[in-house]
């Protein structure tokens, strides 16, 4: 897990000459749409926890939903791209 986390900083810090920004906007649209993807699972479940009355564990899935949301928002703001 850790060599994977290490492969994303080498790819998302690098300067454009060592990986094309294609490849780079590829890969951050790529992550951005796996956390949409969690953002929408997490709601559902939340609703569903809210529903049932469980209603600590859907707080702390609220929170989830909340924070990858933020984080796939971040991620879909338009980066600094290399003027090559």
């Amino acid at each position: 897990m850790a060599d994977w986390r290490e492969k994303i900083k080498t790819i998302s810090a690098a300067d454009g000459s060592s990986a094309p920004e294609r490849a780079k906007q590829a890969g951050i649209g790529c992550l951005a749409a796996f956390l949409i993807a969690v953002s929408i699972l997490t709601f559902i479940i939340a609703i569903g926890l809210f529903r049932s009355g469980s209603w600590i564990i859907a707080l702390f899935i609220a929170a989830f939903f909340a924070l990858s949301t933020i984080s796939a928002a971040i991620l879909l703001t338009p980066q600094k791209t290399d003027s090559l």
